[in-house]
């Protein structure tokens, strides 16, 4: 006879569950606002936030998905703002995002650029529309790419995203995804991150059998 205490144990039951899957997602212009036009990065004491952008990378994040930060910070790579100060902003957003209980897996922005200023003048393969940030995470961390989805307010990030085969999703926030830069088609389209990362947290439509 089976003791109480040591009760049997039961084979784990097979049911359904999401393959890996990854959102990629812009920071200055689709998570924090711009300082300015020229997209500038602020001090973080000063930073602002887009409306729910924060509780939907919280709820995206507890579905399942990986998030991953990207965008180009033109602003240092060109000597308009510092790399200690971005360096300062980085590593409190963070924190910041730490506090919240969102888990961030990587962050893949970029402050360099082929003809930025000395000590910035690097073609780094995170520089988008590159698709480096992408197949980085596909190759370290499992991340199903056509699965996976890239969200930003212009139109350098989101060719990125379907250069790498992602899915799309276009703010209006920031430069607005008709900045001109290249053509693209995002599947999805918001005012703000907030309620495009909450409609991806809700997309259960690609299951797998796991046990």
């Amino acid at each position: 006879m089976t003791s109480p205490s040591n009760p049997p144990q039961a084979s784990p039951l097979v049911g359904w569950g999401p393959p890996p899957r990854g959102v990629f997602v812009d920071v200055i212009g689709t998570i924090v606002k711009p300082l300015n036009e020229e997209g500038h990065f602020p001090h973080f004491d000063g930073a602002d936030f887009y409306n729910g952008v924060l509780d939907a990378l919280f709820r995206v994040t507890q579905s399942g998905w990986s998030l991953y930060l990207v965008g180009n910070i033109d602003s240092v790579a060109f000597g308009a703002q510092s790399y200690g100060d971005w360096k300062e902003f980085q590593g409190r957003l963070h924190t910041h995002l730490r506090s919240l209980g969102i888990k961030m897996c990587r962050d893949y922005t970029c402050v360099d650029h082929p003809e930025g200023v000395k000590g910035r003048d690097r073609d780094s393969v995170y520089y988008l529309p590159g698709t480096g940030a992408m197949h980085h995470a596909a190759q370290a961390d499992g991340i199903k790419l056509p699965l996976s989805w890239v969200v930003g307010d212009s139109s350098t990030e989101l060719v990125a995203g379907w250069r790498a085969g992602c899915r799309i999703a276009g703010v209006r926030s920031g430069n607005g995804v008709k900045d001109g830069a290249f053509h693209v088609d995002p599947e999805l389209v918001a005012e703000t991150a907030g309620p495009a990362i909450q409609a991806i947290s809700r997309d259960m439509t690609m299951l797998r059998r796991v046990a």
